[in-house]
């Protein structure tokens, strides 16, 4: 059963094709209303590292956002109906580069964590990031 392997939930990011639709969501606007830093999406949620650009467009309005084209996206690949996510999302301030750094590791970690395979979850670091060092640390 896929909910005893990956937690709770229907699991649906565990498919590569739902995985990009979630990826290609968030790079969409990145640059413009925010920027996206990190992103790993698990097979049952993401987590992400965004900070608004845009202040016509704060974090609560852009994952509203994010949220309603991802589910219209994968309920159509799917051939379902109903909601997708969760209406609340966890989130805080960043407020220092150790905290960065921090929160980097620990969302870069969740997929081996959870005990998956590379090809359950995908993982994205900005590419500037990288450059300067900021990468995840694989243990």
């Amino acid at each position: 059963m896929v909910d005893e392997i990956f937690g709770l939930g229907s699991c649906v990011l565990q498919h590569n094709r739902n995985r990009q639709i979630v990826r290609d969501a968030f790079a969409a606007f990145d640059g413009d209303r925010y920027e996206i830093g990190a992103c790993v999406v698990m097979p049952n949620h993401v987590h992400a590292v965004i900070r608004p650009i845009d202040q016509n467009y704060p974090l609560d309005k852009i994952l509203h956002s994010r949220k309603l084209w991802t589910s219209r996206k994968i309920n159509e690949a799917l051939n379902q109906k109903g909601p997708l996510w969760q209406e609340e999302s966890f989130d805080r301030i960043i407020r220092d580069p150790a905290h960065l750094w921090k929160t980097i590791q620990y969302i870069g970690n969740n997929p081996k964590l959870a005990g998956l395979d590379s090809d359950k979850s995908t993982r994205w670091i900005r590419p500037e990031w990288q450059e300067a060092g900021w990468d995840f640390v694989d243990e």
